[in-house]
Order: structure tokens, then sequence, then C-alpha cells
């Protein structure tokens, strides 16, 4: 079976159109149109049919079905290709979102060094969600993730390592900066500062807005945890943060929630159920595991 031809039919369900497939690929319309047919001849059946009184294509119920499968098989080759790269070169591409890795990537980094694998790792600093998306396109060797419940995802491996509460944090000239705990009906039309969607610090305010029946009234977004907490601190609004996100110089005063079913930061150690680990990656893994 010709992997291009998987390539043209995928297209060809998405155009209907067998000179659109053509252009798209810079081939002619012969070529598609044999390539269907090896396709069809593999596996004795009829992926489509011409309907001329219509001028249109009409995917037949074995096309459809083929379609789920050839989706996975593409994605599955295109994850192989970027795992078979990343080998070749022996680089470990890590995942490390920036809460995560502020608070337990450090005392990682003298162990890795005495094994000389600090100068192979490429970091790649972005927001749980992505690093997660990234992990099963292939992007990604390992990755450390957070989420608001245990990750259950079966085409990842998960080892959790530790898990955190998520606090309201206030700036220290708040109205509740002596306060040890609040309701969430005292949220209600208060200004938050989040994280953006990419983080997944927003869905526990989504999580708690929902708990509380409110809609969160968010007058600021950034990626930058920082900056976060720089407004927070100058009063422009309150926030949620996971516990380890919190140091002493922050200028902050964290709070718990009197609610039930609150959503908790889980941390975890991740990689592609399907990737075969290299001795650098197995060793970084090794060191992970040991160290955090």
């Amino acid at each position: 079976m010709n992997i291009k031809d998987i390539e043209y039919f995928n297209e060809l369900i998405t155009t209907k159109n067998f000179s659109i497939v053509a252009q798209n690929f810079n081939v002619s319309q012969p070529t598609i149109t044999m390539a269907i047919k090896r396709l069809e001849e593999e596996f004795n059946t009829k992926f489509f049919i011409r309907n001329k009184s219509h001028k249109e294509l009409i995917v037949t119920d074995s096309g459809k079905q083929f379609y789920e499968h050839s989706k996975q098989i593409i994605q599955e080759l295109k994850v192989a290709a970027k795992e078979i790269r990343n080998a070749d070169e022996q680089k470990i591409i890590f995942g490390l979102p920036p809460i995560i890795g502020t608070y337990y990537f450090p005392p990682v980094t003298p162990e890795l060094l005495r094994n000389n694998l600090l100068d192979d790792l490429t970091i790649v600093s972005r927001g749980s969600t992505v690093c997660r998306k990234m992990l099963l396109n292939g992007d990604l060797d390992i990755a450390l993730l957070g989420s608001n419940s245990p990750l259950k995802e079966p085409n990842l491996v998960t080892e959790t390592f530790a898990r955190s509460p998520y606090k309201i944090v206030v700036g220290q000239e708040h109205p509740w900066a002596n306060r040890d705990s609040v309701t969430l009906d005292e949220l209600h039309g208060q200004r938050f500062i989040s994280q953006n969607e990419s983080f997944i610090h927003q869905r526990a305010l989504k999580k708690v807005a929902r708990l509380g029946h409110f809609r969160p009234n968010i007058v600021c977004h950034t990626d930058n945890i920082n900056i976060l907490k720089a407004l927070v601190a100058e009063n422009t609004g309150i926030s949620l943060l996971a516990s380890i996100a919190i140091n002493p110089n922050d200028r902050l005063h964290a709070i718990s929630i009197e609610a039930e079913d609150f959503p908790v930061f889980n941390m975890a150690i991740a990689y592609h159920a399907r990737h075969l680990l290299t001795n650098k990656q197995q060793k970084v893994l090794d060191i992970l595991r040991k160290s955090i």
C-alpha cells in the first residue's frame, strides 16, 4: 500500500474533487485516479461513486470507514517521522510549562549535567494544554504536564508526581489581605487576572466559576506568570494560582476557598505511549523520576 495514495484519498474525502486534489499535490489528475483505483483494488471495494447527473462525488460507507482509519495512519506516520528524526539527531525535545518548570526543573539540572544530558535537551516552554497536544503530535519526546484531574490519555504514558492546591491570590493592599479563606459567593463580581487558554489555570478558573454559578470578570489575560503576579500585587485584580506558583517575595496573599469538589493542580511526567525511548531519553526519564 502506497502512503501517498492514502494522502490523496484523504484529500479527496475533504474536497470531493479530483482536479483540486491534483492541484494541491501538484500532480496530474490521472495520478489521483490511479491512486484511488489501487486502494479500491487493495480492499476489493468502492470508496467513491460518481454521480454524473449531479456532477458530484459520493463517498461510500466503506470509504467513510477507511477514512477513519486513514486519518490515524497518516497521523502515526507523521509522529514516527518526527521521533525518528529526533533519535537520529540525538535530540531530546522536552516540554516544560512555566509554572512547573520554575519550581521543579532547577533541582533536576545538576544530575542532568553530571550525566552530560543537559546540552542534549531542547526545552519547549508552553502551557500544559499545548505541551499535551505536542506530545500527541510527536513534537515533544517527554514533558511535564499540569492538569486539574489525574491525566487519563490512552495515547500517553503519564506518571503523577505531585499535586498542589489552588488558592485565590490578592495583593497585600487588597481588602482580603488578612483573610484565610473566602466563599465562592464572594468571588462574584471580582476582577480576575488570568492566564490564557493554553494554560490549565484558566480551565481551573472556569471550573471554579461553574461551581460558584458566576461568570468570571476577566480584565486581563497573559501567558507570563510574572506579569500576572505583578498585576495582582498592584490590585488590578485577583487570580487563581496553584500553591507552587506562589513565592514569599511575590507581594501576594494566598487564600483558601471554602468549597467542595474544588480542582487540584496535578503534575505528571508524560511521553507518547508508542514512543520507543532512546537510551538518552530513558536516562532523562529516570533522572526526572528520581529528582522530582
